[in-house]
Order: structure tokens, then sequence, then C-alpha cells
């Protein structure tokens, strides 16, 4: 069972309420040692995960707070093993500068993948360019992990919805506003409404201002979803229905009570990092990463 991360940035086997993937032993392209230890990063706006790994899984998963970030917590996170590369998805330019000189001053080749690299998937999508390695790394796991046609839903600062048809190609996606951008967006422009973190709603209709609001984004996100799978199933896959994935610190609460999701996988994101590590011999570290500035 894949591990799963909790709140108090402690691990988890607990399988959620939907069905949990149970991801493969791998086998990397010629050049990647089974036994190389791999350090997997995914920087969020909000948290980030770390994963130590090898070519045939997890063996040891945590988050921190992005804003914490730190060399000394990075040389706390390599101390204990010897590494051989490290992939990083980053969506914050500064943080991925300075992690990236903080791995080249200890030689350690790093990987920060794009839609450039050949990961055995056709790219429908005419900007490939400038999608996010976050994503990639979601569409990557989801093809090769659950398989297609899929829709994978990310609900992170921003929600992203990416699809893939029924050979596996990808199309493209939408972005929206996530759960607590949305309820700061509330408070932030409007005079009376509070600031609040959007929690489980038991009835559409609110009783209270703090429950309207509730009621108001996971209604929405619910009803983006439904809409998103509606279009999609009659724009680009026949009718066809697709997998349903969701991963992201806010999927669990969005999926609660309610029957949208095939699978919830919150390492979705580390898994997909990890196969492009597999996919991607050695010295593709040192031509594919962000130059430091």
């Amino acid at each position: 069972m894949a591990l799963l991360l909790k709140k108090n940035n402690t691990l988890s086997t607990k399988r959620p309420s939907y069905h949990q993937q149970e991801t493969p032993l791998l086998e990397g392209r010629e050049g990647n040692s089974p036994q190389e230890h791999w350090l997997l990063i995914d920087v969020g706006n909000t948290f980030t995960k770390f994963a130590h790994a090898t070519a045939g899984g997890f063996f040891l998963a945590e988050q921190k707070p992005t804003s914490s970030l730190s060399r000394t917590i990075l040389e706390e996170i390599i101390s204990s093993t010897s590494l051989q590369r490290v992939i990083m998805a980053s969506v914050l330019p500064e943080v991925t500068s300075w992690i990236t000189h903080f791995f080249r001053e200890k030689r350690i080749p790093l990987l920060c993948p794009d839609a450039t690299l050949d990961l055995g998937i056709r790219m429908l999508y005419p900007s490939s360019s400038s999608l996010g390695a976050d994503r990639l790394a979601n569409i990557i796991a989801t093809h090769y992990f659950y398989g297609f046609p899929a829709i994978v839903v990310a609900f992170g600062t921003a929600i992203t919805l990416d699809v893939l048809d029924e050979e596996g190609a990808y199309l493209g996606g939408v972005i929206a506003p996530g759960l607590n951008m949305a309820a700061e967006a509330l408070h932030q422009k409007t005079a009376l409404l509070p600031q609040t973190h959007p929690t489980p709603i038991e009835y559409a209709l609110g009783q209270n201002t703090q429950e309207a609001i509730h009621a108001g984004i996971l209604l929405g996100a619910r009803g983006l979803l439904r809409e998103v799978l509606s279009r999609v199933r009659k724009e680009n896959l026949h009718h066809k229905k697709p997998l349903l994935l969701a991963t992201g610190g806010d999927a669990e609460l969005v999926a609660h009570g309610e029957e949208l999701f095939d699978y919830l996988d919150p390492t979705l994101t580390l898994q997909g990092l990890r196969k492009i590590g597999t996919l991607c011999p050695p010295d593709y570290s040192t031509q594919h990463h962000v130059e430091a500035s």
C-alpha cells in the first residue's frame, strides 16, 4: 500500500474511504540502478512533500510548510543517506532557484522535469512548455499507474483538472481557485465576510454566514468537477466515462460524503516524479534543470 501523509506530517498506511492504488515495482530504463537512492521533492505553495525513494518505491516520506524551508532542513533530510539523484517539481521559482543552488553545491544531480522530456505520452497540448512540473507528474502517475481515459484533479492552492484521452494522450486542463483561496478572496474583497477555512457540510443551505461560505465553496468545487466531466465526455471522450482521480490537501474534504472519485491518492505527484526518474537516464539531471539566478 502506498504511504499516506497525515496532516501532522507523520506517516499513515490507513486506507481512505476511496480506493487506494497499489503501486507496482518499476523497472527503469537502462542506466537507472534499482538501488540508486533518490530524493523526490514536491514544492507546493503551502506545503512541500519529500520522499526518499528508489526506482522500486518510497521508503520514507514527510511534508513541511513551504514557508519554513531552509538549507538547515534540507541538510537534515539528506544527512542520513547518500543520494544519487534529486527529482523536483516546484511551483515557486524562488524556491526552485535556491534549492537548485543547494544541490549544485552538494554535486548531487537535480532533475526538474518538463514536458520536453520523452516520457512516453503524446502531448496534444500546444503550449506544453508552460505545463507545470506538478501537473506533469500527476499526468505521468495517472497514465502509468491507473490507466485512461482519466481526469486527475489536484486540490491545492489552485484546483487543476487534467485530462487523458482513450489512448493515454494528454489533452489539456482546467485551472480554478482552490478552496482556501476562494475563502480568502471573499474575506479580502468584502467588508463583512469573515476569514474562514472550509469544513465538511451536511446541507446545501448554511444556517449562518460561515456555513453559507463553506457550502458555496464546496458545492462550487463539486459543481466544477461535474461540469468539466460532462463537457469533456461530450467534447473529447466520445461520451466515455473516464477514471476520476483526486490528490492534494483538500481532496478528502471535497470528496467527503460524495461519490465523486474512483481513487484518492495523496502521493500521486511523488509517484509521478519517481516514475519520471525511471524514464529518464541519469544524464538528464544535468540537461534539464532550472538555472539558478
